[in-house]
């Protein structure tokens, strides 16, 4: 079993910083989102004896996302604390406002592009996913660990993409992405025919409390 939990609202969200690694921290209300998560994960857990490992990228808002979701579940061991879980690399855009970045980001010729560098010192697309899913796997088994990890977006993504059988150049190929909301909590395992499944994926239900689905809140592309 793989828990897979994005970090709450953060500061780089409200003060409209680049994300990457900007090492912003959660804002009153991502606390509030997390401990949300929290409470239903320690629900689930309460009473059982599985034995958990709990994973974090170590940029503030992941790393205090963890340890809410750990007092809030009595986890007794110790955080991981992981730098190959952090969000994709936006080398000297790090920590400027997005107004200031625009001033060093450089486009990609097109969306499929994989190995070119929005900003100088940052990561492409192929090296952020094989940073994430290369450190992940030598540090884990996936297959049969349990196993809590708290990460951003596009971590979360990468590890996704690789659990279902895909690289990169396949998610590009096949024009492929998940949406990961702030404190939103995706379910990975293996079923009983030992396939790769998807239980739950980028669910937010503790955060809302409406009567619908919410289908007019994605991001849709525009028409």
């Amino acid at each position: 079993m793989i828990i897979l939990v994005r970090h709450g609202e953060a500061t780089h969200h409200t003060l409209h910083l680049t994300g990457g690694w900007t090492d912003s921290q959660l804002t009153d209300k991502g606390r509030a989102q997390i401990r949300a998560a929290a409470v239903k994960l320690a629900l689930d857990f309460d009473g059982r004896k599985e034995k958990l490992r709990i994973l974090a990228s170590d940029l503030q808002r992941a790393a205090e996302s963890a340890r809410i979701i750990a007092q809030a579940m009595n986890f007794s061991g110790e955080i991981e604390y992981c730098s190959f879980l952090r969000e994709k690399n936006n080398g000297i855009a790090a920590g400027m406002t997005e107004e200031e970045a625009k001033g060093c980001f450089r486009k990609a010729a097109s969306d499929r592009e994989l190995d070119h560098r929005n900003y100088p010192g940052g990561e492409t697309r192929r090296e952020f996913y094989e940073r994430n899913v290369k450190g992940l796997w030598r540090c884990a088994d996936l297959e049969k660990e349990n196993l809590l990890i708290v990460a951003h977006k596009g971590t979360v993504q990468n590890i996704i993409f690789r659990w279902l059988g895909m690289d990169m150049q396949q998610v590009v190929d096949f024009n492929f992405s998940v949406d990961i909301a702030p404190a939103s909590v995706t379910v990975l395992g293996i079923n009983k025919w030992h396939e790769h499944n998807i239980y739950r994926l980028n669910d937010i239900s503790h955060l809302t409390h409406t009567d619908g689905f919410g289908v007019f809140d994605f991001k849709y592309e525009k028409k």
